[in-house]
C-alpha cells in the first residue's frame, strides 16, 4: 500500500485531491485552485516555492498547474 503525498500539510489535503480538482476544470490560476480545495489558505508555504524559501514542501500547487 502507497502512502498518499500530503500537498497542504496544514489541512491535510492529499495530491489526488489537488489533481480531481484540477481535472475537473474551472481551475485557471493558483487562487481558483485554493478557493476550490482550500489547500493553501492556511500557511501559504505549499502554494509556491517564493513561500517555502527553505523547501519545506515536496511539490507546490504552482507546479500543478503547469
Amino acid at each position: 500500500m502507497s502512502e498518499e503525498i500530503e500537498v497542504c500539510i496544514c489541512l491535510r489535503i492529499p495530491l489526488s485531491d489537488i489533481l480531481q480538482a484540477i481535472e475537473k476544470g474551472g481551475i485557471e490560476d493558483v487562487e481558483a485552485l485554493i478557493e476550490k480545495t482550500k489547500a493553501g489558505s492556511v500557511c501559504k508555504m505549499c502554494i509556491s516555492p517564493e513561500y517555502d524559501p527553505y523547501g519545506e514542501r515536496d511539490i507546490h500547487l504552482t507546479d500543478l498547474l503547469k
